[in-house]
């Protein structure tokens, strides 16, 4: 998002928060912590995507474990999230790089519902900041009909992947591309029609 917009100067203000960050963990609990983090986290987060017996499966609404709680393999669910994430990728590019003039809150419910859906290692509760994307625009009353739907799923996404999630059933998993494919469309048409003014 933020190379596609051209933010050079937020880019390297993030890139130093994060090293400086690192540095103050190294400092104040050694780098062990990151070597751990290396070796052990991340095989673990790998371990939760490849159970067999798809335990973590209610909890991540992501269209990775979706796919995995119909039974196919880690390949095959990882294929089709890789999918969704160049879609995903692809979609904020293209919103933050040619359409740099639409309206700020609907570019932030875009980049916020497409990191949601580009992602396998999801919980639940991390789609907050998209359903406080989405309750903003509601606020605002920029969503027609079918966006305040869109916008009520979001709301309600990780009660409706426990609930079906915790009887393998796909599809909540769907709900940040369908709010992403409407935020495109809408930024589309608010710039397509901001051109035809100019």
């Amino acid at each position: 998002m933020l190379i596609a917009a051209g933010r050079w100067r937020v880019f390297t203000a993030a890139t130093a928060t994060a090293l400086s960050l690192a540095a103050v963990t190294v400092a104040l609990f050694g780098a062990q912590v990151w070597v751990d983090f290396v070796k052990v986290g991340m095989p673990a987060q790998n371990l939760v995507l490849a159970d067999p017996q798809f335990v973590a499966t209610p909890f991540y609404p992501t269209v990775f474990m979706n796919v995995r709680g119909l039974g196919a393999s880690y390949a095959q669910a990882m294929t089709v999230q890789l999918c969704f994430s160049a879609c995903a990728a692809a979609a904020v590019g293209w919103a933050f790089r040619l359409r740099g003039r639409a309206d700020s809150q609907h570019l932030m419910a875009l980049f916020l519902t497409c990191s949601v859906a580009a992602t396998p290692y999801l919980l639940a509760y991390d789609t907050l900041a998209t359903c406080f994307a989405a309750l903003m625009l509601l606020d605002s009353s920029k969503l027609d009909a079918p966006g305040r739907r869109s916008a009520q799923l979001v709301y309600w996404l990780p009660i409706i992947q426990l609930g079906l999630g915790a009887a393998h059933v796909p599809g909540p998993a769907l709900i940040p591309p369908i709010f992403a494919i409407y935020l495109l469309m809408r930024i589309k048409s608010s710039t397509t029609a901001a051109e035809a003014l100019a």
